[in-house]
This record gives C-alpha cells, sequence and structure tokens, in this order.
C-alpha cells in the first residue's frame, strides 16, 4: 500500500515511517498541507495520516474539508493529541474515516490502516460501476470517462443509475419519473427531457460511442 503521512514533527513521522515500511508499504512523508497539495501527493496514495495540529496557514482539518469537498476518495486516519468528544465529532464530519490520539501504539495503528482500507475497499466496490471506458461513482456523483472527470447533478445521477441497471433495454419514461421524481407522466414531464438532455451533453459530447439513446415516444435506453 502506499501511504501518505503529513506529519510537521519529525520524530513521530519517522516512527511511522519505519512502522510502515516494515510492513512492506511505500511511505511519503510530508511536513504541510501546501506540500500536500501542490505535489498532488493524495492522487498517487491509497491511504493518508494526518496530524491534525500542523503548523503553517492551514491545519490537518483544513486539508481534510477541502479533499472532501473536491470529492477526493482517498481515506484519512488522523493524528490528534486532543481526546475530546466535540473534536471527536467535528472529525467525522469533515469526513475524517477515523482517529488516534497521541501517544499511540505501533500495533493499534497497523490495526486501525487495516480496518479503515478495508472499509474503503468494500465501499469503492459497492460504489463504483465501470462501463467500457466510463467509471461511474454513485455516492461521489461523479463520471470519469477517458479520464475526464464529470460531475452530475442529484437528479442526474439517479438518473443514470436506473438507466445502467437496466442497460441494453428500453426503459419507459413514466418508469423514470416514478422512480426518480416519484412522479407521473404529464406532471413535470418536461423535466425527465431537460435532465436527459443534460446528462447525453455531459457523458456523450466529444466521444465517439454515445450511451444514452432516445427511443422516440417510449423512454430510453443506455448501451453498454
Amino acid at each position: 500500500m502506499r501511504i501518505l503521512v503529513v506529519e510537521d514533527e519529525k520524530k513521530i513521522a519517522d516512527f511511522i515511517k519505519e512502522i510502515l515500511e516494515a510492513e512492506g508499504n511505500e511511505v511519503t512523508l510530508s511536513t504541510s498541507t501546501e506540500e500536500v497539495l501542490e505535489h498532488n501527493y493524495v492522487s498517487s496514495h491509497d491511504l493518508m495520516i494526518l496530524d491534525l495540529m500542523l503548523s503553517g496557514k492551514q491545519g490537518g482539518l483544513d486539508l481534510v474539508k477541502m479533499l472532501k469537498k473536491d470529492r477526493t476518495g482517498i481515506p484519512i486516519i488522523v493524528l490528534t493529541a486532543l481526546n475530546q468528544i466535540n473534536t471527536k465529532v467535528e472529525l467525522f464530519n469533515a469526513g475524517v474515516d477515523d482517529y488516534l490520539t497521541k501517544p499511540f501504539e505501533a500495533l493499534e495503528l497497523l490495526a486501525r490502516i487495516k480496518s479503515v482500507y478495508r472499509r474503503y475497499l468494500e465501499g469503492r466496490i459497492e460504489n463504483e460501476m465501470v462501463i467500457d471506458d466510463m467509471i461511474f461513482q454513485r455516492k461521489e456523483h461523479l463520471v470519469i470517462r477517458a479520464g475526464k472527470k464529470i460531475f452530475l447533478t442529484v437528479k442526474e445521477c439517479e438518473l443514470l443509475c436506473f438507466l445502467i441497471e437496466n442497460a441494453g433495454k428500453i426503459v419507459r419514461s413514466e418508469d423514470i419519473l416514478k422512480r426518480v421524481w416519484n412522479t407521473r407522466v404529464g406532471f413535470h414531464s418536461n423535466i425527465l427531457q431537460a435532465t436527459v438532455r443534460r446528462l447525453r451533453k455531459k457523458l456523450d459530447d466529444g466521444f465517439e460511442k454515445k450511451y444514452i439513446k432516445n427511443v422516440h415516444g417510449v423512454g430510453y435506453c443506455f448501451e453498454k
């Protein structure tokens, strides 16, 4: 596993690096939020261990919020000297996967890493759909097609999910309206047409293969 350790206390950083490398992991050490962002370390690592109280303009919690806002899915374990309940609540609300209070034992750190990464992989398998050159990550409302990131609205995401679930089949407009908008044909029916147009523009424009097909007078089909 490739693990990013963001810790500005050298002794602690070296201690963590030694522990992780002894288990066969590749470790990158960083001392600040700014360095992490400048070198785009997050995209090339599987998990991040992050000190909450970093020196510099931006602390660990600032980095967590930035990554979650950008829908970066890397699992994050926070190290903190703070043990108050409000700190824990704030961390989990910000999107942290787990935390350890300092000082901590090496065995506990390794156990937390294995647990967090296992949950992450299980969630990713359940969340991710791969169709040819397209990756659809439902929870993130994100499509990656030929390396291009495409962000979807909630309804676009629900519509795409329903069409993919029925890939290769014609899905009637009335069934889509009932599933996605909990309504019927003739009531806001134009909202379906508008959403499909936006979704097709996002997914298919600029690509030779077109995934979403309009079946006139009936509904729509997602072609594999």
